[in-house]
């Protein structure tokens, strides 16, 4: 099934079909016509789950001057 944002008949055949607010065609000749309008969301929820860890805090001047004395 193909998952476009605009779906339109490609033969005689295909019947579109409007199931909870989603439109579909459906084709009995040939079944590379099927399509449904929207995009698809499991990314979106997979990234939605996701917890990164914080960053880390930032490093202090004393220190960055210490190392790089020792670099010298």
């Amino acid at each position: 099934m193909k998952v476009r944002a605009s779906v339109k008949r490609l033969c005689s055949f295909c019947k579109v079909v409007k199931r909870r607010g989603i439109v579909f065609i459906h084709c009995k000749a040939n079944a590379k016509h099927k399509q449904r309008q929207g995009y698809s969301t499991i990314a979106e929820a997979a990234a939605s789950c996701l917890q990164l860890p914080p960053p880390p805090p930032p490093a202090s001047a004393s220190s960055t001057a210490s190392a790089a004395a020792f670099a010298e």
